[in-house]
């Protein structure tokens, strides 16, 4: 496909759309925010920022994190094979480690309270109101430091004013069931509940040839989400809310689509991922417990000064078997689970003053995380060993951080924040070689007791200037800040106990927010390049083991656009488009090799979507919608390694995706009650890419694998509200 050609058509015909639209009434509704702790408009906000509605997650399916990959400009998110977890990359900052001792590069958070590992992470949200993605460092407004970005999930909350509620049925191929509800209870007029639950299954997309077309990656999941409100008074509220998700399902599979020179043995296995050519020897499963408490205080002190407390308590245990090289052979079978346990408090004064020139955030992070247990077994006949490691650790943070907003002008903003960190960081790790099949212990190495110490003092400078009413630029400058650590998969001691050093990164930000033709059309957007000091890089080697190394120096430069323009009183579209130049300026390997020609992971120079909507009102007296949402990646790879001998080199082809949704909705039944029916299809054109993969086609595992899409996918939709 010619994108440059698709790309300066979508550009003509949005443009065209824009210029008749003068005749039309309709407005875009004004997005509302709180990705800097305080109700503001989108367009006021100084963050490169992508925001999904109540409306978009409804129409485009959005369950968990996982369904907003390319969906914002820059961001991918791939699943975290076997970990119930996943990753994010944010103007590629990402972390694609699945041992859960090392810490993610963009920090999600549930309504307020961290969550805190990619391991346990992808779990299905429950009636959601908004998510937001944010771009770039965030640290002197959330409770924890971050170097690419911060993704907020906010769900509904209950409320004292009406009885409620939702169910919810999506009947697909490939035996889709799911089943969902929730109930909205006021209990007198200060008090509230609010229950919402689900069942999520599904058959696996891929047929295993070797065990009577048994399908791979199979789906099966409950989910709750129980909250309780009180509001004693006007100015003082307490939310409490417990979350849970059990999984048991088959292990998200990989393909073997390519084998090295000392592993001929895998030719007739190799495949392109695709469901009707599978290979599995074994049966493969996750199997996780998630669960989360919430307890929020917001209480107003007085007209110009509110406390919110945020005290968060998770937990999840994982546990997974991969056949990872996907034959007959055992060539790599991995087992593997986690046992953690993390307690969070967040305080913060939200005020103003002077007059409400000034606008400010002063905040306390506090975290205690347990990883009981973090372990991977891998079993190789092409070693004849099993390699047993593991990892315990115990890390504590706190963390104070103030920003504030003082209008120079009328016009004119200046923004200062501060954020000092401190964390206590320990871990024991251990790795046993063995002889496959219960033979003689080979080797053995336990190390205890490592532990240091790290802090950082960063901040953010910011300048504002609003041209008129509807045009704001900004100019931002950011440090991000990762803390130092302990690579859990080094058995040495001599390179275990040193560990690996902090990173920091600094970006400079050319934004502007802008709104044209009467709110007809929103077009914004942010140029950025970013400074990276000691990167902390994921290396895998030809055995199979990941180090970590601290790259030297990096830079990324970047754009981010977004646009949506209200065409017609019935039709909208929008889009956005991100571009990314990554590389490393130095990077030196721990045994000195020049490793700065390799490549950043997750990271496409080019990323791009589009979507149209249009509504056609009093259609058996609700509303007819259509949308299609259209998005292009741009090819990338799947780790860094770059080694001359390997035969893929992670590379993942660029692709494109197509989803619709057809949708009666709000159709009147009785009362205050209606339905929707719809009708949707994801990856309409049945396209193949990768989430995930490696290459160890240089070693005697031999074998490159990547874990495939899904494939093309339909189903209806049956919504009861009340």
């Amino acid at each position: 496909m010619n994108h440059t050609r698709m790309y300066s058509a979508i550009a003509i015909a949005m443009a065209q759309a824009v210029t008749v639209v003068p005749a039309a009434k309709a407005q875009l509704e004004e997005v509302i925010v709180t990705a800097e702790r305080r109700e503001a408009s989108l367009q006021d906000t100084e963050i490169s920022m992508s925001v999904f509605s109540t409306r978009s997650i409804e129409e485009q399916g959005i369950q968990t994190y996982l369904d907003l990959s390319a969906m914002a400009p820059n961001v991918m998110m791939h699943e975290m094979p076997g970990k119930a977890g996943g990753a994010i990359s944010i103007r590629g900052f990402k972390n694609a480690e699945t041992f859960s001792t090392f810490e993610p590069k963009v920090a999600l958070y549930l309504d307020g309270v961290l969550i805190a590992k990619g391991a346990g992470s992808v779990f299905d949200v429950l009636d959601l109101e908004r998510v937001e993605i944010l771009r770039g460092p965030q640290g002197t407004l959330y409770g924890r430091n971050t170097v690419g970005g911060a993704v907020n999930f906010i769900t509904k909350k209950p409320n004292t004013e009406e009885f409620s509620g939702k169910v919810s049925a999506s009947l697909g191929d490939y035996d889709l069931q799911d089943f969902k509800g929730s109930v909205n209870i006021p209990i007198g007029d200060t008090l509230a509940f609010k229950a919402s639950a689900g069942s999520m299954k599904r058959d696996g997309f891929w047929e295993n040839r070797l065990q009577n077309n048994k399908t791979l990656g199979d789906r099966d999941r409950q989910s709750a989400l129980l909250q309780l409100m009180w509001e004693p008074t006007d100015s003082l509220n307490f939310l409490y809310a417990y979350d849970k998700t059990d999984i048991d399902e088959g292990f998200y599979p990989s393909a073997t689509v390519n084998y090295g020179p000392l592993a001929p043995q895998l030719a007739p296995y190799v495949q392109d991922g695709t469901k009707d050519r599978y290979f599995d020897g074994f049966d493969t499963f996750t199997k996780a417990d998630i669960s989360g408490h919430a307890f929020t205080v917001n209480w107003e002190l007085n007209d110009n000064l509110s406390l919110v407390s945020v005290t968060g308590y998770r937990e999840f245990q994982v546990d997974s078997f991969q056949d990872s090289d996907a034959t007959p052979i055992l060539q790599g079978h991995v087992y593997s689970g986690d046992d953690y346990q993390n307690l969070t408090e967040e305080l913060r004064l939200v005020g103003d003053g002077f007059n409400s020139k000034l606008e400010y955030v002063l905040g306390a992070f506090y975290m205690d995380e347990d990883i009981k247990d973090s372990y991977q077994n891998l079993e190789s006949a092409a070693y004849g060993l099993s390699i047993n490691s593991g990892a315990s650790a115990k890390n504590e943070v706190w963390a104070v951080f103030g920003q504030g907003t003082y209008s120079l002008s009328e016009k004119m903003d200046f923004t200062f924040g501060l954020r000092y960190t401190q964390e206590d960081r320990s871990m024991s790790n251990r790795q046993i070689l063995e002889v496959l099949g219960g033979g003689p212990v080979v080797s053995e190495s336990i190390n205890p007791n490592a532990q240091k110490d790290y802090d950082d003092l960063s901040g953010t400078l910011s300048l504002s200037y609003d041209w008129s009413h509807d045009l704001m630029t900004y100019f931002k400058v950011s440090k991000g800040y990762s803390s130092g650590g302990f690579n859990a998969r080094q058995a040495d001691p001599q390179y275990f106990y040193p560990g690996y050093d902090e990173e920091t990164v600094y970006t400079y930000e050319l934004g502007w927010k802008s709104t044209w033709l009467d709110s007809r059309l929103i077009l914004n957007g942010a140029l950025f390049y970013s400074d990276y000091s000691d990167l902390q890089v994921n290396q895998l080697t030809e055995t199979g083991s990941n180090n970590i190394d601290n790259a030297g120096d990096a830079e990324i430069t970047g754009l981010e656009l977004e646009a949506t323009a209200m065409v017609t009183d019935s039709f909208e579209v929008g889009g956005g488009y991100g571009y990314l130049d990554p590389q490393y300026k130095k990077y030196i390997a721990v045994d000195g090799t020049d490793l700065s020609n390799n490549h950043w992971a997750h990271a496409p120079k080019n990323t791009f979507n589009l979507y149209g909507r249009y509504q056609v009102e009093d259609v058996f007296g609700g509303n007819l919608v259509m949308r299609v949402d259209y998005s292009w990646v741009d090819d990338y790879f799947l780790l860094t390694a770059n080694g001359p001998n390997l035969v893929d080199g992670n590379v993942a082809p660029s692709y494109d995706t197509i989803n619709a949704r057809i949708a009666l909705e709000e159709l009147p039944l009785w009362g205050d009650t209606h339905i929707t029916v719809a009708a949707w299809g994801k990856n309409l054109t049945d396209e193949l890419w990768y989430n995930s993969g490696f290459d160890l086609s240089d070693g005697l595992l031999g074998y490159v694998g990547k874990s495939p899409s899904a494939p093309r996918t339909w189903g209806v939709d049956l919504i009861w509200e009340f």
